[in-house]
């Protein structure tokens, strides 16, 4: 295939290294194996010159190897290695700290039930040492890789060329969403269709610059990584005809979603009862994610209701002797398929200013707001009765947090604003929240404000696992006071 001057822009870079994901996932796994292997080396070496007794040697041994085979097991387990979660240093290393944290608490609290955590001249040594170097290491490869890939990529060393088939409504609407996420990888190198001969670009900007013996003839001279294939699902015969003649070219043929998948998440292919079907919702926690969810809220929630029990203590005679009124204040919230759930605080208003159905939000300075209200409101002291939520089973640790009914964003409620907005009913609210975690948390003055959090409550719903829960939780404790609680 000749190009011609103008269009030979369009294919500057493609030279490059293919871009793989899955080279770039390999990559980052092996460097954190490696640098686990080197620091358990030199945490042995240690325990070897620190410990005289053979048999503490050994149990150190021990406790350093199932520290670095079950942080890199959780990585594995919570997503850590998918290609679009490295894409997120900042996530990644959020995930590592919990992760370590967890395996560490687990390992010591089974030393002290082994009676052994005595027996070592100084006991956190050696896993403070796998810990503070290979965790550290492993922190170090996520944004080193990252900006590597970033670099290397503005520099056209590193492409993934993409060709799209398909120059309708459909191939449009691709390259829209193409262009809006602006992976520096990826470079799209035109539009075929049989239909449209070079005729003047009309798809986000883009050519369409031939035929799809065109796009092979060009495959046969430069690299071509995926194909995609967006043409409407009605026209079978001609999708069947384009994709019999596209097997030839060594790339990856994608096909993409007809003109109605691109306004819903997607889910993929499944089968029920042997026959294919395209998923368009999933029950976002059920089967045995919703067991291992219920016994989380059991169990933490009870563990963390008897920690702060005496903070409670305190807080409710502070606010008995602050002002007259109950110390509990109790609010109607949506919950979980959209129902209605009392919600408790403590009372941190004057009672006889209450506001039970949320008619106006709180804001800086509120009058309406007591001494030991506003002390409660910006610690999320006030939050904490509602682990009587989670343990009654109406609420759960993590989840969406709850609205009350009438709450509203800029003067509208937020189910106007939002379409979206009822499906985040689909879990159990929670006491926090990605979103919470993420900084879209007090006043809702402005409609963004409300659209970042539904968006932040589907990605929760769509990714949810453990190990996520568990990172917002120690999340949670690094921004439990901030300048947006009034």
């Amino acid at each position: 295939m000749h190009l011609s001057a103008n269009e030979a822009h369009l294919y500057e870079g493609h030279r490059g290294l293919s871009f793989n994901g899955h080279y770039v996932v390999g990559a980052v796994a092996l460097l954190d194996i490696a640098s686990m292997l080197l620091f358990f080396t030199l945490s042995y070496i240690q325990a070897q010159i620190s410990l005289i007794d053979n048999d503490l040697v050994r149990i150190w041994k021990v406790t350093d190897a199932t520290f670095c085979v079950s942080i890199l097991y959780l990585m594995m387990a919570s997503g850590g290695y998918r290609e679009s979660t490295l894409s997120n240093p900042y996530s990644q290393v959020s995930r590592i700290l919990v992760n370590a944290m967890l395996v560490t608490c687990l390992e010591w609290g089974a030393l002290y039930w082994l009676d052994l955590i005595d027996e070592f001249r100084w006991p956190w040594q050696g896993p403070i040492n796998v810990v503070s170097g290979g965790v550290l290491c492993m922190c170090a490869i996520r944004f080193v890789s990252h900006n590597l890939i970033l670099s290397n990529a503005n520099k056209g060393n590193i492409v993934r060329s993409v060709a799209v088939v398909g120059a309708g409504e459909h191939g449009q609407r691709l390259i829209e969403a193409l262009s809006r996420r602006k992976a520096p990888w990826t470079h799209i190198i035109g539009i075929f269709d049989d239909r449209v001969k070079r005729m003047a670009g009309n798809a986000h900007g883009w050519e369409v610059h031939g035929t799809v013996e065109e796009l092979i003839a060009y495959a046969r001279e430069y690299r071509v990584d995926e194909i995609i294939v967006a043409l409407p699902w009605g026209a079978e015969q001609r999708l069947l005809d384009v994709l019999s003649v596209l097997k030839v070219i060594p790339a990856n043929v994608r096909l993409a979603p007809d003109v109605i998948g691109h306004h819903f998440l997607d889910q993929g292919f499944g089968r029920l009862d042997g026959v294919p079907v395209y998923n368009i919702f999933k029950k976002p926690i059920g089967g045995w994610g919703s067991l291992l969810k219920r016994a989380e809220d059991l169990v933490l929630g009870g563990a963390i209701l008897l920690a702060v029990s005496p903070i409670m203590l305190i807080a409710a005679i502070a606010i008995k002797l602050d002002s007259s009124g109950p110390i509990f204040f109790r609010q109607n919230r949506f919950g979980y398929n959209n129902k209605l759930i009392g919600v408790y605080k403590f009372r941190s208003m004057f009672h006889e200013m209450r506001d039970e159905n949320c008619e106006r939000q709180t804001t800086k300075n509120d009058s309406r707001i007591t001494r030991v209200g506003d002390i409660l409101r910006r610690t999320s002291i006030d939050e904490l009765p509602q682990l009587l939520n989670v343990i009654k089973g109406d609420m759960s640790l993590v989840g969406p947090r709850p609205h009350a009914v009438n709450t509203r964003a800029a003067g509208k409620l937020f189910q106007e604003v939002v379409l979206e907005y009822a499906a985040r009913h689909k879990v159990k609210p929670g006491i926090t929240g990605w979103a919470q975690v993420n900084g879209w948390r007090g006043e809702t003055d402005t409609e963004e404000k409300i659209i970042r959090r539904v968006e932040c409550d589907l990605f929760y719903m769509e990714n949810w696992s453990l190990f996520l829960d568990i990172e917002i939780i120690f999340r949670t404790f690094m921004v439990v006071t901030g300048r947006n609680v009034y």
